[in-house]
């Protein structure tokens, strides 16, 4: 039973008794049912307000994620190559300590070393680099071989 629904079996239920209308008491009960009445129907009203603002929003989630995707793609891919869309090479360099990924291009290479930006540890590059016979730094992963 709805709330507004228990407020008038309350009424009926008062009305059923015949109380004299002429006693303070019955002057209470009515009010306070006259109270009850008022906040069910707040109450009523607010959850309609909810269920709509429910709706809105999920509509809402709905849109942005077809915004998000229109702008960053969805995650298939997120496997492409992470360096050859690029005009400068980029290299991935783990650091031994800390195990972060970090990602340098061939000026930060030519300059030997560098400390981790996530734990300080000094790195140095072997000139040397590994890669693919293009000079692809991304290893297994790499979907260069697609875009040519």
């Amino acid at each position: 039973m709805e709330l507004l629904e228990k407020v008038a079996y309350l009424k009926g239920l008062m009305s059923g008794l015949e109380l004299d209308e002429d006693k303070k008491e019955t002057k209470v009960f009515n009010a306070i049912v006259d109270i009850l009445d008022d906040l069910a129907a707040t109450v009523t009203d607010i959850e309609e307000e909810t269920d709509e603002m429910c709706e809105l929003l999920d509509v809402l989630d709905e849109d942005l994620g077809d915004v998000e995707e229109a702008v960053f793609g969805d995650d298939e891919d997120d496997e492409d190559c992470c360096c050859c869309d690029d005009e400068e090479e980029t290299y991935e360099v783990t650091c031994p300590t800390c195990n972060n990924t970090i990602y340098i291009d061939e000026s930060m290479l030519d300059e030997g070393e560098m400390k981790c930006p996530n734990c300080g540890q000094e790195l140095e590059f072997d000139l040397d680099i590994d890669g693919d016979e293009d000079g692809c730094c991304c290893g297994d992963h790499c979907s260069c071989e697609e875009d040519k």
